[in-house]
């Protein structure tokens, strides 16, 4: 499968801010086993180029399951993460010469915007899904107006701001696809609480489209 039909069919990233290679398989067992296929560790956790290699190896033989490195925020970040074999770039924000290179090796570019004009300036540059970030701070109505002005074929993952309480009204509203941080892990969670939160994500996501 490719990266797009697996967001179109789970609408969720696992996004592991503050994880350590100690855990992040466990971690991980966990997520997938529940549902989730997109699996981010922002590069500013905890030795977060070990904890990718470690999850890149662990599910190289998956064809569903996809692992990515989050704040990359320069060419250097992504040439780290490509010889990973990791085969997402997730950006906090929209940085062309970031957006080229890892179109150059390959690799998915997940930049994020806020303003229309830098949502154009990644898909220009050859971005295919894009993130709303801060979410939280503009939440739904800014979302469906940003929508209409924006190419069908874009995915758009909202992120930040989304939790147990408001995801299944997100989902009515409109929004498709949502990066969960700190409402799903936080570093020395609890397991069987990271279960618990998983498995909600995923019936909530379910239930939906039923």
């Amino acid at each position: 499968m490719n990266y797009l039909d697996v967001l179109e069919k789970t609408r969720l990233i696992a996004i592991l801010r503050g994880v350590t290679p100690n855990e992040v398989l466990d971690v991980s067992k966990i997520l997938v086993n529940a549902g989730f296929k997109i699996i981010e560790v922002p590069l500013n956790s905890p030795d977060a180029i070990k904890s990718v290699d470690l999850l890149v190896d662990y599910y190289k033989d998956y064809n569903d399951v996809f692992i990515g490195g989050g704040t990359v925020c320069s060419v250097v970040d992504v040439e780290k993460l490509h010889k990973t074999n990791a085969k997402l770039v997730i950006s906090p924000n929209t940085d062309i010469n970031v957006i080229s290179k890892t179109n150059e090796l390959n690799m998915i570019s997940i930049p994020g915007f806020l303003t229309p004009s830098e949502a154009y300036s990644a898909i220009n540059a050859g971005a295919k899904c894009l993130k709303l970030f801060p979410f939280r701070k503009f939440g739904i109505k800014y979302y469906q107006d940003i929508k209409t002005i924006l190419p069908k074929d874009i995915s758009i993952i909202a992120v930040g701001g989304v939790d147990e309480s408001n995801i299944k009204d997100y989902l009515d509203e409109g929004i498709k696809y949502f990066g969960l941080g700190s409402s799903l892990y936080k570093p020395n969670i609890d397991i069987y609480l990271l279960k618990q939160k998983a498995e909600s994500f995923v019936k909530v996501i379910r239930e939906h489209d039923e």
